[in-house]
C-alpha cells in the first residue's frame, strides 16, 4: 500500500517492544516501527504523525516516543525523552530485559540534559538496577 506523505495512519508494527538491527521507535505502550533508512527520511514521509517535528529531538520530546538504534556487535542507541520519568524507565527496562540477547551495550541519550548513560546487561537486570543507573551522574 502507497502511503502519501501526509497520511496519517502509521506504518506497520514490529510487534511488541521489538528489538530490532536498524532504527526504529519504540511509543509509549510498547509498539515498535521499523524506520526503513534514517529517522529524518521517516520524519519527513509521515509529517502528520510526526506532529510537526523536523529532528530525532523534537519527536523524542514531543511525542515522549523512544528512538532506537540497533548495530553490529550488539551496540544499541536509546534517544529518550527524559532518564527519571517511570513510564520512560519501565519501557526502557521492558526493551531491554525482554531482549537481552541481543544488545551488549546501550548508550542511553536523555533530550533534556546534556550528555549520556552506557548501560551493560547488569544495568537491566531488573527495575532496581536500572533506577540506579539511570540516576548515575552524566
Amino acid at each position: 500500500m502507497n502511503r502519501s506523505p501526509k497520511d496519517t495512519r502509521l506504518p506497520s508494527s514490529a510487534g511488541s517492544f521489538a528489538l530490532l538491527h536498524g532504527a526504529s521507535w519504540l511509543t509509549s505502550d510498547g509498539e515498535v516501527y521499523v524506520v526503513p533508512g534514517f529517522h529524518e527520511e521517516w520524519l519527513r514521509q509521515h509529517e502528520e504523525i510526526a506532529d510537526g517535528a523536523r529532528n530525532v529531538c523534537e519527536l523524542v520530546l514531543r511525542k515522549r516516543w523512544i528512538s532506537v538504534s540497533l548495530f553490529d556487535g550488539g551496540y544499541l542507541e536509546l534517544m529518550v525523552p527524559d532518564r527519571r520519568s517511570a513510564d520512560i524507565k519501565a519501557a526502557v527496562l521492558e526493551l531491554l530485559s525482554r531482549n537481552a540477547s541481543s544488545w551488549k551495550k546501550a548508550l542511553v541519550m536523555s533530550m533534556d540534559e546534556e550528555g549520556y548513560i552506557m548501560l551493560e546487561g547488569s544495568d537491566a537486570a531488573d527495575a532496581a538496577a536500572l533506577e540506579a543507573a539511570l540516576a548515575r551522574p552524566l
